[in-house]
């Protein structure tokens, strides 16, 4: 602080996080970066380039945000410092805070297997029906403990997992997110909920922990490890659950369990919603008609099927398409619209190909900088592959990407061609799923089969 007052820098605020360098999910940084993208500071102080990330792939996100912005970065530790031009060392940087924080994650998980062995959770949210008293996990004394119990009956009795669910919801039981008190928690059970309860072990007593890990220091994602690398103290708490029921249960999940095949997408997927919940509308081939999705999962006590057939909904909306061409909109009006939108998305999409080369070119150069460090021995050997083997990896990343956006940015509307389409379809009973993408924004269905349609050049016309 007494330096930036010594060069006359004027202080914008400070931005604190108490939460791990390891991913983006922080307010403050997040904070920071909006912040940054409004120019509201010129310049970033921090202690090292670990405050701000211990990922390589983080810290080069939020250097390629500065970069755009014309924002400066200085480490206080001397490493870093963009207004000197010292940026050589930053990928660097950036992999040896990475790496420490691997040697810490290692560490706590060794710490972690220790306490297992030795009988404790050591989780942070105990199973549904337990609680957690001096590392030890005992029954609750409330309704939850029937829930499990009754979960299990169900399941055995012949009723699937969604139809479990929608029970608990009628019984009023309240779901695993409301108990642990977890911020957002859903007020409906979820069939995810149930069959996580259905294959928890902790419920005949056995204490089992270790099943699963993260995948790395920077990845929230995790695996699940082989069984004979858990950690099971067998009768550790009060069961809840007879082994002979779980273990039922466990062959009936085997028996019953069916590998669905890839749902087909259906014309108007990703376009109709609940006019009164505004959850998305699922299509059911059963019926050969779209329904609410909050009613599909949770029933009656959710909403109402608002039930629409595919091809009354296409009637309805070729209808109202006719009512406004009748109504005198001007079928060039629009068609111009939706090319300017197209190519502002086309622009856009061209800026970020450039942005990406730029990177790629950078990340390029850097690796050319490790190999000076190498042969200056100021780096090993393993120490050059490591880092420049992130980079590769990145400079990979970064090419699929802009693979991805020079196709969009390539993409060009025909209004001759786009007329006689919008003329063809005007006059047969039919809708082309192309033609939907350029016209139709959302589609709201409300119980009685009303819809609104929000097209995508209503705002400009």
């Amino acid at each position: 602080m007494a330096s930036s007052r010594k060069k006359g820098w004027d202080l914008h605020d400070f931005y604190i996080d108490v939460e791990t360098g390891t991913h983006d999910k922080r307010d403050s940084l997040k904070r920071l970066i909006e912040d940054a993208e409004q120019k509201k500071f010129d310049c970033i102080l921090a202690k090292e380039l670990s405050r701000l990330a211990r990922n390589g792939e983080l810290s080069y996100k939020i250097r390629r945000v500065l970069e755009e912005n014309r924002i400066h970065i200085i480490t206080l530790d001397g490493a870093i410092n963009t207004l000197e031009g010292n940026t050589d060392k930053f990928g660097l940087y950036a992999w040896l805070y990475e790496e420490e924080s691997r040697r810490i994650s290692k560490r706590i998980k060794v710490v972690f297997r220790q306490m297992a062995k030795r009988g404790e959770f050591k989780g942070s949210i105990p199973p549904y029906g337990y609680n957690v008293h001096e590392k030890r996990l005992y029954k609750r004394t409330d309704e939850t403990v029937e829930a499990v119990r009754l979960i299990f009956q169900l399941y055995l009795e012949g009723k699937g997992i969604e139809s479990i669910a929608k029970e608990m919801d009628a019984r009023g039981y309240p779901t695993p997110g409301q108990v642990s008190g977890r911020k957002n928690a859903g007020v409906y059970w979820q069939g995810t909920s149930v069959k996580l309860i259905l294959q928890n072990p902790h419920y005949v007593g056995d204490l089992v922990q270790g099943r699963s890990q993260t995948r790395s220091v920077t990845s929230k994602v995790r695996d699940t490890l082989p069984q004979d690398e858990w950690i099971v103290i067998k009768d550790a708490h009060e069961p809840i659950i007879s082994r002979e029921d779980f273990e039922a249960v466990q062959a009936l999940m085997k028996n019953r369990y069916v590998k669905r095949p890839k749902a087909k997408k259906h014309l108007f997927t990703n376009y109709l919603y609940c006019a009164d919940c505004g959850t998305a509308l699922w299509y059911l081939q059963n019926r050969k008609a779209y329904v609410c999705g909050r009613f599909k999962k949770h029933g009656q006590n959710a909403c109402t099927s608002h039930s629409m057939k595919e091809d009354h909904l296409t009637k309805l909306i070729l209808s109202d398409l006719r009512e406004l061409v009748n109504a005198g909109v001007d079928r060039a009006t629009v068609l111009t619209r939706l090319e300017l939108n197209v190519t502002k998305e086309s622009q856009e999409k061209v800026k970020r190909v450039q942005k990406l080369e730029k990177e790629i070119e950078k990340l390029k150069a850097e690796n050319r900088k490790f190999l000076k460090l190498l042969a200056d021995d100021t780096i090993s050997k393993d120490e050059y592959k490591e880092i420049t083997e992130f980079n590769r990896n990145k400079v990979e990343e970064l090419q699929r990407e802009t693979v991805k956006a020079k196709k969009f940015a390539n993409m060009q509307v025909s209004q001759k061609a786009f007329m006689q389409h919008l003329d063809k379809l005007l006059e047969l009973d039919e809708l082309y799923e192309a033609i939907l993408q350029r016209l139709i924004a959302r589609v709201d269905v409300g119980e009685n089969q009303e819809i609104t349609v929000q097209y995508r050049f209503a705002d400009p016309v």
